[in-house]
C-alpha cells in the first residue's frame, strides 16, 4: 500500500505551536488563581506541574484518540502520523511529548542537596539543553522532512490533513542539520566544562554567599550574579541578589531583616564587594509552572558605604530598643 504523506510547511506548524501554547498559559492562569500560594510555596518545582499538564495535553491531542491533533494542529489543518500515514497510539505519543517537553521544563530545576555549580548540575544542564537545541536546530535545518528530534526518534511526521492527489516520496535527510547541532553541542560541553573549572576560589566565594543567603530566614530561593553596565564610557558594577519570597514586606525594604541581613551576608562575604558601585536587592513574590507565570517584586539599591551606614543606624536602634525593654 503507497503512502500519501504531504508534510506541513515551516511556519504552519510555528503557528500551531503558538496556538497551543496560549491554550496552555490560559490553563496555567486559571490554575494559579486558586493555588496560587502553594504555587509559590513549591518556588521552581512548580515548572513540574506546567510539565505533568503540557504532555498530558499532547499525549491525549497527538495520538489517535483525537486524530493526531491538538487545538492549534487542528485549527491549521496539520496532524502528527508514522511512516504510514496513520494516526500513531497512547505510548508513542505519550514518548514524543516527553522527549519534547522534560527537558524545557526541567533543564532549570536545581538537583536537591546539589548546588548549580556542581558537576553532576552542569552536566544535566547541558544535556538537556543539548536536547532542547536538538528539538530546534533540526527542525529549523531538516527541511526535507521537517522532523524535529522528537519526531526522528519515534518516527512520526507531522503533515497536512488534506488529502494529496500524488503519492509522495519521503525525501532522505541531509547531513547539515546533524553537523550544525553537533557543533552546538560540542561548544556547549566546552562552556560546561570552563564552567566546571571556573577559578576555585572565586567559586568557593560564590558558593559561601549563596548558600548562606538561602538559609536566610523567609527566603524560598536565591539567585546571585555580578552585573557590569556602560553609560557614556562611565563603567558600572552591581552585585544583584533576587530573593523569591512568600510575602513582599510593605515597610521600606531597606528596613526589612531579611534584606538587611542579606546586605550583611554579601558585605562579610565577597572580598571585592567595595570595587562595586551598588549592591541591589530584588524580593519577588510569584510563581513559573512553565505554561503560566505571575510576579510582583520590589527592589532596593545602595552603595556599599550606604549600606554599611543603614545597617550601623538599624543596629543602634535596635540597641536601643533592647534597653529600653
Amino acid at each position: 500500500m503507497e503512502t500519501k504523506i504531504n508534510i506541513s510547511k515551516f511556519w504552519t506548524r510555528v503557528w500551531a505551536l503558538l496556538i497551543d501554547s496560549i491554550l496552555l498559559g490560559i490553563i496555567g492562569y486559571i490554575l494559579g488563581l486558586p493555588f496560587q500560594d502553594f504555587l509559590i510555596s513549591i518556588g521552581n518545582y512548580g515548572l513540574l506541574i506546567g510539565l505533568i499538564i503540557t504532555i498530558g495535553y499532547q499525549t491525549i491531542c497527538n495520538s489517535e484518540f483525537l486524530n493526531g491533533q491538538t487545538l492549534g494542529k487542528r485549527i491549521m489543518d496539520i496532524q502528527v502520523v508514522d511512516i504510514n500515514g496513520d494516526t500513531i497510539n497512547i505510548s508513542k505519543s505519550f514518548l514524543r511529548a516527553l522527549i519534547l517537553s522534560f527537558p524545557y521544563f526541567t533543564y532549570n530545576l536545581t538537583i536537591p542537596g546539589l548546588s548549580d555549580t556542581s558537576i553532576v548540575s552542569i552536566v544535566k544542564t547541558v544535556v538537556l539543553f543539548s536536547i532542547i537545541l536538538g528539538v530546534v536546530v533540526i527542525y529549523i535545518f531538516n527541511k526535507q522532512t521537517r522532523q524535529s528530534l522528537h519526531d526522528l526518534i519515534i518516527g512520526t511526521y507531522v503533515v497536512k490533513t488534506e488529502e494529496n492527489e500524488e503519492v509522495s516520496i519521503i525525501p532522505s535527510i541531509t547531513k547539515s542539520p546533524f553537523y550544525v547541532f553537533g557543533g552546538l553541542v560540542i561548544l556547549l560541553i566546552g562552556v560546561g566544562v570552563y564552567s566546571a573549572n571556573w577559578n576555585k576560589s572565586e567559586l568557593k566565594n560564590a558558593l559561601s554567599t549563596y548558600s548562606q543567603v538561602s538559609e536566610i530566614k523567609g527566603v524560598l530561593s536565591a539567585s546571585i550574579c555580578e552585573n557590569t553596565s556602560y553609560f557614556n564610557d562611565s563603567k558600572t558594577l552591581s552585585y544583584q541578589t533576587k530573593l523569591q519570597v512568600n510575602i513582599l514586606p510593605e515597610e521600606k525594604l531597606e528596613n526589612d531583616k531579611m534584606v538587611r541581613e542579606t546586605v550583611q551576608t554579601i558585605l562579610c562575604n565577597v572580598s571585592n564587594i567595595d570595587n562595586f558601585n551598588f549592591i541591589e536587592i530584588s524580593l519577588n513574590r510569584g510563581f513559573n509552572i512553565g505554561i503560566a507565570s505571575q510576579n510582583s517584586s520590589k527592589t532596593v539599591s545602595y552603595s556599599p558605604l550606604k549600606w554599611r551606614e543603614i545597617l550601623k543606624l538599624q543596629k543602634s536602634i535596635d540597641n536601643h530598643s533592647n534597653v529600653g525593654m
